[in-house]
Formats: structure tokens, C-alpha cells, sequence
């Protein structure tokens, strides 16, 4: 093997050793982090507005809000998805559908009771949540009802004898899973 041969064979293996030198070992530390939960069973219930009825405020919460507006029996016009029908001489209302969303978490159930009733007694005006009228006495609306968003029709009737004034309430809704 002549020279310029070991000169090349030497420098490679140079090169070879310094490539597959060992590297330092980096120094580390590990650790742990626990985690725990207790999950509860839940129910939902929102309000959200109905395709064919008045914009609720606060559509898709647990406090929405039906504001009709200034309205009469004879004239005047009625917000959109409002139905105003008048039957005289007794009485007019005001109808509109909403839609109540009752959702269940981390429990069994096939089915909710609904009850509704108003915060405050209305010796004047009738309160219809489809065929029901509504009191103080919390009211049932279904003892079946199935989970997800169900419409339902709000009907408020003032009566012809009524002095005109601002009618305010509020509707109080309760869902039990059964």
C-alpha cells in the first residue's frame, strides 16, 4: 500500500472516530400529575326562539324574554312572528311559539316532566302555554316530554274590560328527569 493510500485510509479513520464519538447524556427528571373528577347528573334547560315566532332576548339562555311592544286590539301592527286575533267584544291576545331545549348529562332517563307557572298572580289577563293555563300553581305541561328542543305556543289573552297598561310577568319553568 503505497502512502498517499495510508494517508487516505488514516484520515477516514479519523473522521469514522470523531462521528462516533459518544455524546454526553443529558440529565432529566420525570414526574406525574393526577387528575380526579366527580361528575353529577344535570339537566338544561334554555329557551330559544322559534323559527316561526317573535326573537326571544336572550335566545339560547335559561332567562329569555318575549317583548311584544306597544300593541292594541284594533290597529297598529304586531312584532313579526306574532299572531294578534281579536274577538270582540270579549277579548284579544297575542301568540307566539317558542322553543324549549331540555338536555340530560351523566344520568339515565327517557323522558322529563315540564311544569310551568307564573311568578305572580294576573287577576286580568289569561296565560296560555299551548293549552294551559298558567297560574301561580305550577302547571304540567308534559310528564313525557322527550329531551332536545320541543315548540311550544305562548298565548297571553287581555280581556276588552282591562284599562290599557303594561302587562309584565314572568313565567317560571321547572324540568324534572323522571
Amino acid at each position: 500500500m503505497g502512502m498517499k493510500q495510508r494517508l487516505a485510509v488514516m484520515a477516514l479513520l479519523v473522521t469514522a472516530i470523531a462521528f462516533t464519538a459518544q455524546t454526553a447524556s443529558a440529565t432529566n427528571a420525570t414526574g406525574t400529575v393526577a387528575v380526579t373528577a366527580t361528575t353529577s347528573a344535570s339537566v338544561s334547560l334554555t329557551f330559544v326562539t322559534d323559527g316561526a315566532g317573535i326573537a326571544l332576548g336572550g335566545s339560547g339562555t335559561t332567562a329569555a324574554s318575549i317583548a311584544f311592544g306597544a300593541v292594541q286590539a284594533y290597529g297598529g301592527a304586531v312584532p313579526a312572528g306574532v299572531t294578534k286575533t281579536v274577538n270582540a267584544p270579549t277579548n284579544w291576545s297575542l301568540a307566539t311559539p317558542l322553543d324549549v331545549v331540555v338536555e340530560l348529562a351523566n344520568q339515565t332517563s327517557s323522558n322529563y316532566t315540564l311544569t310551568a307557572g307564573l311568578q305572580s298572580a294576573d287577576a286580568t289577563n289569561t296565560w296560555l302555554l299551548g293549552a294551559t293555563t298558567l297560574t301561580t300553581t305550577p302547571a304540567t305541561l308534559t310528564s313525557t316530554g322527550a329531551y332536545g328542543s320541543t315548540p311550544y305556543t305562548f298565548k297571553l289573552t287581555i280581556p276588552f274590560s282591562a284599562a290599557a297598561a303594561s302587562i309584565s310577568n314572568t313565567i317560571n319553568f321547572t324540568a324534572t328527569a323522571n
